[in-house]
């Protein structure tokens, strides 16, 4: 059998093994049995020229969302496998990536749609009877351990043994050790391995010099009114300070810290980059039902938090001016309700740091509220009139939902509010399948992007740029030929956060979406 013929094949039944496990698992996995889930990474990898398995190859998994990583190697077949626990369910992505003989990087990123996830590989091999040590070393950003990195050995020869010497005093024998450089610095870190069997022991070393990287502190003041918390007057009131890092165009938990002393909270050892900052005074303090969790600068919407840009200096007048809440509302109405995820039905449901909040009819904030673990949520002595509601969850995605209580209606209690892993806009719409648009480049951005456009026949289409709040900020009207086209579009005029751009063909029918980072 010729080998086109063996990857053909191939590939052919892992589609067929993707499609019979989506089948299986499809429904009970958007049904959620609980609220986190656990699935199942596996494929092979196949030599390229031979269509042979390539035994003992390292495979690199990640999850940049909860910071998870892991390497795994595969059997004699080519067959890997990982299962990675405690994940949020649909939403999340899947990197999985291997080397080949040049030591090129070949990843797959896959979303999270089943309990089951099957990624193929087909490489070079360069088979070598000798131990050739070879290693990566890889800082770990998701750490807020300083100078933490995970090494991945990539030696040659099927080693038995492996001896890591880090430079600063420290050694290990793990295969892929994960290690953390107390000072910073350079350091001459040297893996030495060694085969006893097979018919030529063998032994090999190779060295790297690692500089470990720069890291800045940030902080600020949280504001209750003219004054931050605390502050000239200590009034026992405690704040709460959530991290969110940009990585990759995804929002990830980085740190969190309580704080009192005169209002003043601090992050120290963070990498440079972009980051979201959220404050929110905790259950016991004096000025909780005053004021709500606030985005730097003064926001209430994470897409509308302006970005803190970390890049060259220690910054500590990242002030945030908490939001004011209406704290006495006297009225006979009550509403209330329950917030689900999107294609979670199961009642066994944790909201992960978000609050319901409650608008007047023009979305401007009136109070806000906690759901409790179930998701349940409460409003009551409200009056009488047209409110909207909205679930605020850092990186998630939610809609504007109305209510209106009267005295003929007092009493609204079968509210289900959902929250989304991807942009909504409360509108059914059918996806155009003759236009593909790639990605906006670069994302984030400081002035102009652009996203390339493969066109079937020649269209006219709308792209719009959107504020959380559905308010239409940009938009352009273009015509594309068919074949290969680049839309160019100019954000310099848009404040730095985060924002919605669609594009729709003048019919209505969407193109695509995407999340805009300004910075």
């Amino acid at each position: 059998m010729k080998v086109k013929t063996v990857r053909h094949f191939l590939l052919v039944l892992s589609f067929l093994t993707v499609t019979l496990i989506h089948q299986t698992y499809g429904n009970r996995f958007s049904a959620g049995a609980s609220s986190t889930i656990s699935i199942i990474v596996s494929g092979q990898i196949l030599n390229d020229s031979t269509g042979g398995p390539v035994k003992n190859h390292g495979v690199i998994v990640k999850v940049a969302y909860i910071g998870y990583t892991a390497t795994v190697y595969t059997d004699s077949s080519g067959n890997y496998t990982d299962t990675i626990h405690e994940l949020h369910g649909p939403g999340d992505t899947v990197s999985v990536s291997t080397y080949d003989c040049h030591n090129i990087l070949h990843v797959q990123f896959q979303p999270i749609q089943s309990y089951s996830i099957i990624v193929n590989f087909f490489i070079c091999e360069a088979y070598s009877p000798n131990c050739i040590a070879d290693f990566i070393a890889e800082l770990d950003s998701s750490s807020v351990t300083p100078n933490t990195y995970r090494f991945f050995d990539l030696s040659k020869g099927n080693p038995e043994h492996w001896s890591w010497e880090f430079g600063d005093g420290t050694t290990s024998a793990e295969r892929n050790p994960l290690h953390v450089f107390v000072n910073s610095g350079q350091y001459k870190v040297c893996l030495t391995i060694s085969r006893d069997f097979l018919e030529a022991p063998c032994t090999d070393s190779s060295c790297t010099t690692i500089s470990t990287p720069v890291y800045f502190s940030i902080g600020g003041h949280a504001f209750a009114g003219d004054h931050p918390i605390n502050n000239p007057v200590n009034t026992g009131d405690t704040a709460l300070a959530y991290l969110y890092k940009l990585y990759n165009n995804h929002i990830i938990p980085s740190d969190t810290t309580a704080f009192t002393y005169l209002g003043y909270y601090s992050f120290p050892y963070l990498l440079s980059g972009d980051y979201i900052v959220k404050i929110a005074l905790t259950s016991g303090s004096s000025g909780t039902r005053k004021y709500a969790p606030t985005y730097y600068l003064q926001q209430i919407y994470w897409q509308q938090s302006q970005l803190l840009r970390v890049s060259d200096s220690n910054v500590f007048n990242f002030d945030v001016y908490f939001t004011r809440t209406n704290d006495s509302l006297n009225g006979g109405g009550r509403i209330s309700g329950k917030v689900k995820r999107h294609e979670q039905t199961s009642d066994d449901f944790t909201l992960y740091r978000g609050e319901v909040l409650l608008l007047d009819s023009l979305k401007n904030l009136i109070t806000y509220t906690l759901c409790d673990v179930s998701g349940n949520f409460s409003f009551t002595s409200i009056p009488y009139g047209n409110y909207l509601l909205y679930v605020e969850s850092t990186g998630k995605f939610s809609k504007f939902s109305p209510v209106c209580i009267s005295s003929l209606n007092p009493l609204v209690d079968t509210l289900n509010l959902e929250i989304y892993d991807h942009y909504v806009t409360g509108i059914d719409e059918i996806k155009r399948n003759d236009v593909v648009a790639g990605l906006p480049f670069p994302n984030p951005s400081a002035g102009k992007i652009s996203i390339s456009l493969a066109v079937a026949k020649p269209v006219d289409l709308i792209t719009s740029v959107y504020s959380i709040q559905s308010e239409t900020l940009l938009e352009y009207r273009s015509h594309f030929n068919a074949g290969a086209n680049i839309f160019c579009a100019d954000l310099t005029t848009l404040s730095p956060g985060i924002y919605i751009l669609i594009i729709k063909t003048l019919e209505g029918e969407r193109v695509s979406t995407h999340k805009l980072i300004r910075y």
